[in-house]
């Protein structure tokens, strides 16, 4: 993978909030924005069931959406896509869709937009520097967003890590050829506090430095990150902004 100089995730849409004055909704959106040299890239990583709350929320944190060059649907459960079409209604721009699999329903709204749905079953460099880890399977078919930063290694996103977050990461570490974890951010659709102690040891041992849980990972889960990864963890939520990189993107700890 060809490498970036940094990055900023934010939180649109999440089942909490972090910023006070924003909205909350089941479901995910993150605002993905990447930096090299003079190269900006906008990328939107789902999009929630509710375009109401992430349209207010877009509008209440300066985001354009409108402007973003590519969505990445992590799978097709509606939570996660299904403000899709309207999305896309708001650009004009031939704006490429990346999609795990092809669900008929998903595959036949992104094309009466008039866009291009592209199915990423096996892992896809899509942009400089982001790459899908391609489709994988454990009852819901899902990909993973993954974005290689210089000197610091991968970023892995997920949606809801359905084919279970620590096989996720190593298959990142696979496909992208990358073996360095910065950071996990998203959901990582787990429940118990031994369950967030089991995965933060896998992450400790693998290097990972920072992981933001959200979404679909219970707060009991949160409880077990927390124990172990200690100042590695960061709270998120709708309005939560995380830079990882160089001054581009200043670091947002609180």
């Amino acid at each position: 993978m060809k490498e970036l100089s940094s990055l900023r995730v934010t939180t649109l849409v999440d089942n909490d909030v972090w910023k006070k004055g924003l909205r909350s909704s089941w479901g995910l959106s993150l605002y993905v924005e990447t930096v090299t040299g003079e190269k900006r890239h906008t990328v939107l990583m789902d999009t929630s069931g509710s375009f109401e709350v992430l349209f207010e929320n877009a509008s209440w944190l300066g985001v354009d959406l409108s402007s973003i060059e590519a969505i990445f649907i992590s799978h097709w459960h509606e939570d996660h896509c299904g403000s899709v079409s309207h999305v896309l209604s708001l650009s004009q721009q031939p704006i490429p869709v990346y999609v795990p699999s092809v669900s008929p329903s998903g595959i036949r709204t992104i094309r009466e937009a008039q866009r291009v749905p592209l199915v990423c079953s096996r892992p896809t460099e899509f942009m400089e520097g982001m790459m899908s880890t391609g489709e994988m399977w454990d009852g819901v078919s899902e990909h993973s967003l993954l974005i290689n930063l210089r000197e610091r290694g991968l970023v892995v996103l997920t949606g809801c890590s359905h084919p279970g977050i620590m096989n996720i990461i190593k298959h990142a570490q696979r496909v992208s050829g990358v073996d360095k974890i910065c950071a996990v951010i998203g959901g990582f659709h787990i429940s118990s506090i031994n369950e967030g102690v089991e995965l933060a040891e896998f992450l400790r041992r693998s290097g990972v430095k920072l992981v933001s849980p959200c979404h679909c990972t219970h707060s009991r889960a949160r409880i077990g990150i927390i124990k172990i990864m200690k100042e590695g963890y960061i709270r998120n939520g709708s309005g939560k902004s995380i830079s990882i990189g160089c001054s581009e993107f200043p670091s947002e700890e609180s």
